[in-house]
């Protein structure tokens, strides 16, 4: 994830504009990794991070078809995971959770490293695979998208590779209502196109915002 005191990318800073427009008091931040936006916590609010390992307040392993939540039902009001999703083999598994702990109006806001963006859409056409597409837990040097760890090994790669489409159908799946669907703009190395001028299904990241379905 990028670290704002290095790269301030598009991704970055329209998903602090559409957290600072939520007036929520009790935030969840999963896979929250060694970047959090706990920094746009509101005075008062609770704000809980919970990933595979620290730094963040609970350790919990995301990866599993019984993933399990250690929150009571509806003990959120907003939930963020960016950048998540395509590390996981059963991402609805933890969508389902997430829905099981956010309150009947509340909110969730997700993005994904779009593997269809123009810039990837490129890389495809010239033989090339984009650098977010899924690797496994390969080498870092052979081009993984995973993460070295301090006994040098390597885990967490990307296993799935998503654009907006299938995200906004395992979205749907789960139980949610896509609300607003923003992009990053292009980002390769540094900010190439803004995010106003670039559609987000062709941006390298998709950012969206989703509601829980009511139970009828």
């Amino acid at each position: 994830m990028e670290r704002p005191r290095v790269f301030r990318s598009g991704r970055i800073k329209v998903t602090e504009k559409m957290i600072r427009s939520t007036k929520a008091t009790r935030v969840l931040e999963v896979g929250a990794g060694d970047y959090s936006f706990d920094y746009l916590q509101r005075p008062g609010a609770v704000w809980e991070k919970v990933d595979f390992a620290p730094p963040c307040n609970i350790v919990c392993d995301l990866n599993r078809s019984d993933v399990k939540l250690p929150f009571a039902d509806g003990a959120f009001d907003f939930i963020i995971c960016t950048q998540v999703l395509e590390h996981l083999l059963w991402p609805h598994k933890l969508l389902a959770e997430m829905a099981r702990v956010l309150c009947s109006n509340g909110q969730v806001l997700l993005s994904i490293p779009n593997c269809t963006s123009l810039s990837y859409r490129i890389a495809w056409l010239m033989g090339h695979l984009p650098s977010c597409a899924a690797t496994g837990n390969l080498p870092v040097e052979l081009g993984s998208t995973a993460y070295r760890t301090d006994d040098n090994s390597t885990i967490g790669g990307h296993v799935i590779d998503f654009n907006r489409n299938r995200l906004e159908r395992l979205l749907t799946y789960v139980g949610f209502t896509v609300s607003t669907v923003r992009g990053s703009g292009i980002i390769w190395h540094k900010q190439i196109l803004p995010s106003w001028a670039v559609p987000p299904s062709l941006a390298s990241n998709v950012i969206c915002l989703v509601n829980k379905n009511k139970i009828k």
